[in-house]
């Protein structure tokens, strides 16, 4: 397994547009064909191939299943996934178990899987981003307009694709981040409402049939209920603690309940570590308690060391969710 960060500030990384008519799926299509297919300057590919390109959509597969994006607005892309790809002459490919959010093939659910912005095709302000990688998984996290540590409530956006660990064993594929609107504040970790992430199987048995209306979102250890980052300054834990993030999911297939705020827990996010006494704290208040005195905006975009040696990569992307980091630590991926 290699691990591979990419981000806006390596030396031959894909530079987006600063011109007018610019499209999320564009920008998308550009940064991920880049790390994840190609690789560019001294960074090698993660190893991941191009299902199908078309104008209006793409998609992408790591061998286990296809993550198919299709343009819905100049700021907004509905997200599919499907396990085969049969074909590509279309912006939504056809293929078997075609699922996005609540909906899934056959059923008239008009609900979908949606990862919006509204800043990352601005012709002005800072676009800048990260993507951490391996041939099985994709954490991808963006920034617009602000040249700031702490970012506001709809400036960043963070989605995870690919593998994931089930609950009970097996393998399985599913994406999340994002809302159930189109214009909705990108979420990973939404606190008891709005779960718009989709899973290709069902996590407890490896079978297609997840229930009606079955919904996803990421779990994460925090010490409070606050579901956002806040500006406390308590923050001198003796000893880190991380935890493993964690898959939810909730509909009568899932949870037993069609509660919209009661989840079950279906698995572990690979790489992805929340860590409790921070995972609700601004960056800016997270940064020099891990060594960094003086953040700047770049210190989002760059791996920091711990001093067991570890290496961790922020995931604080916007204030209206919780912080994460990405270990670059295989054990954390497995």
């Amino acid at each position: 397994m290699t691990i591979t960060v990419y981000s806006s500030l390596d030396t031959g990384a894909p530079t987006l547009p600063s011109t007018a008519g610019q499209r999320f799926i564009d920008n998308l299509k550009l940064i991920f064909t880049a790390c994840l297919v190609t690789g560019y300057g001294a960074k090698p590919a993660a190893g991941w191939t191009v299902g199908h390109d078309h104008a209006d959509g793409f998609s992408l597969s790591n061998g286990e299943g296809y993550i198919n994006f299709v343009n819905v607005t100049a700021n907004a892309v509905a997200i599919y996934l499907m396990e085969t790809l049969t074909s590509g002459s279309a912006a939504l490919g056809v293929g078997d178990n075609r699922r996005s959010g609540p909906w899934f093939e056959g059923q008239s659910d008009t609900g979908r899987h949606y990862h919006s912005t509204s800043y990352f095709t601005s012709t002005t302000g800072n676009k800048h981003w990260c993507l951490v990688a391996d041939n099985r998984t994709a954490i991808f996290q963006w920034f617009g307009s602000q040249l700031n540590v702490d970012m506001g409530t709809s400036y960043g956006g963070l989605l995870y694709f690919g593998a994931y660990l089930p609950a009970f064993g097996g393998s399985g594929f599913c994406a999340l981040g994002g809302s159930t609107g189109s214009g909705g504040t990108v979420q990973l970790f939404p606190p008891n409402s709005g779960a718009s992430g989709t899973a290709l199987r069902n996590p407890f048995d490896g079978t297609v049939v997840q229930g009606a209306s079955p919904g996803y979102r990421g779990g994460a250890v925090v010490e409070t209920s606050n579901a956002t980052m806040v500006s406390k300054t308590r923050l001198s834990p003796a000893v880190l603690r991380p935890v493993r993030a964690t898959l939810m999911g909730r509909g009568l297939g899932l949870s037993g309940s069609t509660s919209s705020s009661l989840d079950a827990h279906c698995g572990l996010l690979r790489g992805v570590l929340s860590e409790p006494s921070m995972s609700d704290a601004l960056l800016s208040k997270v940064l020099p308690a891990l060594g960094i005195s003086s953040p700047v905006w770049q210190d989002k975009l760059r791996p920091l060391t711990l001093p067991n040696g570890k290496q961790w990569v922020p995931a604080y992307y916007a204030a209206a969710d919780l912080g994460t980091f990405i270990s670059l630590d295989p054990a954390d991926w497995e």
